[in-house]
């Protein structure tokens, strides 16, 4: 009995003792949503950090006008400082502030073009190190500077960057997070790349706005890395290409000249299942890659005489839709080999994970020197599974009731 007696008297001793000790308020916190860097001519890095005001944060709905609250005050706050490292701006930043720096809640990284061409690894081994620093951030780089990017006022959001989230969940173009960029980084076989984001101007019905434009921050194209430095971009077409010989298309929507000896015009069809195949294949000696793609379309717009009910037709439809494949991912295919010599697509990877012994021996430690004059055997398969609601277009109709 006095036993028990003691354990819980014991008990009674420690509840005073249990909680969050080492908690911090949310009232403590600078909740950082987005973060860019860019070098400066005197060397020293510019570290840019969207911070959220969290008394501005409600429903899009509440807001008068975008990116603003009630008042005029905007949900976001920009603040920047140079230093010699990330962590020495950091450091910077902080004193300047009244609430803790707390980078949990990032989710985009931007760089700057100068500061990617002279080697991202010493700017990303911070965000890397850190321990509140989120490795399914998406990593993207800009021609310009990094900082104008998160200057921007959101239109369809409370925060900028999570309008740039949002396009890059869409898949818009290329979905990478920091810790696939790390991973292409550190593997052999394949180069790093990434999304571009770029400020455009839109044209809006805007009372705002006297000039009828405003600025946005788009997904457009890609930048193209070898080793951690950058070395050039590709537009939205090229990066296209990536997206299909890397097995990462999620929608594409492919248009084809009709010829006019088949009465002219244009068709779209969208893919509504993509899959590609990468095959290694090493015979006497010679290395070869053979990329076979498999799409589904839909077709979306019948601009042309062509009368969709004739299996012949649809035939002739899925030839045109394959050429034109082929010539997108070989225009990107060339400018990869012969243009960036970068092999951001891992055929190396896949070279290894076929022939593991031969990529040792043979290919690993040359692959600089392999890969622009790899032969690759491009092969696209599409198939049109649907035609929409009607198989004559809307010309042949009124040519018909004419």
């Amino acid at each position: 009995m006095m036993r028990k007696l003691g354990i819980l008297l014991l008990i009674l001793v420690m509840l005073p003792m249990t909680g969050c000790w080492s908690r911090t308020e949310l009232n403590d916190l600078s909740i950082v949503t987005a973060a860019a860097i860019d070098k400066m001519d005197d060397g020293k890095y510019l570290l840019t950090l969207q911070i959220a005001v969290p008394t501005m944060l409600g429903p899009v709905g509440n807001s008068s006008s975008s990116g603003t609250g009630s008042g005029g005050e905007k949900p976001t706050a920009i603040v920047s400082e140079k230093g010699e490292t990330i962590m020495d701006a950091c450091r910077k930043l902080q004193k300047k502030l009244p609430r803790r720096l707390f980078f949990s809640h990032s989710r985009i990284i931007v760089i700057g073009e100068k500061q990617a061409r002279e080697g991202v690894s010493p700017v990303l081994d911070f965000f890397v190190r850190y321990r509140e620093s989120r490795l399914r951030s998406f990593i993207l780089f800009t021609q310009g500077k990094a900082a104008d990017i998160l200057k921007l006022n959101a239109k369809w959001e409370k925060i900028s960057a999570e309008e740039i989230r949002e396009e890059e969940q869409r898949h818009i173009g290329l979905q990478i997070y920091l810790k696939d960029f790390f991973h292409m980084l550190l593997a052999d076989g394949i180069e790093p790349v990434a999304a571009q984001v770029a400020l455009m101007s839109t044209e809006i019905d805007s009372e705002e706005s006297s000039s009828g434009q405003e600025m946005n921050a788009a997904i457009s194209g890609s930048a193209v890395f070898r080793k951690d430095k950058l070395v050039g971009w590709l537009n939205d077409a090229e990066t296209r290409g990536v997206l299909w010989l890397r097995n990462e298309l999620k929608t594409s929507i492919v248009t084809v000249d009709i010829p006019e000896d088949k009465g002219g015009g244009k068709i779209s069809a969208a893919a509504v299942r993509e899959t590609t195949e990468i095959k290694p294949i090493l015979r006497n000696g010679k290395l070869k890659i053979k990329a076979e793609i498999f799409m589904e379309n839909t077709l979306y717009e019948n601009n042309s005489k062509l009368d969709m009910s004739d299996p012949r037709v649809i035939q002739f439809v899925e030839r045109e839709l394959e050429q034109d494949i082929k010539k997108r991912i070989q225009l990107t295919l060339d400018k990869a080999q012969k243009t960036f010599n970068s092999d951001i697509f891992g055929f190396g990877t896949a070279v290894y994970r076929t022939y593991p012994k031969a990529w040792n021996r043979q290919f690993k430690d040359s692959w600089d020197d392999v890969f622009p004059e790899l032969e690759v055997d491009i092969k696209p398969h599409a198939k049109l599974v649907r035609t929409g609601l009607t198989n004559k277009s809307m010309i042949m109709v009124e040519e018909e009731s004419e």
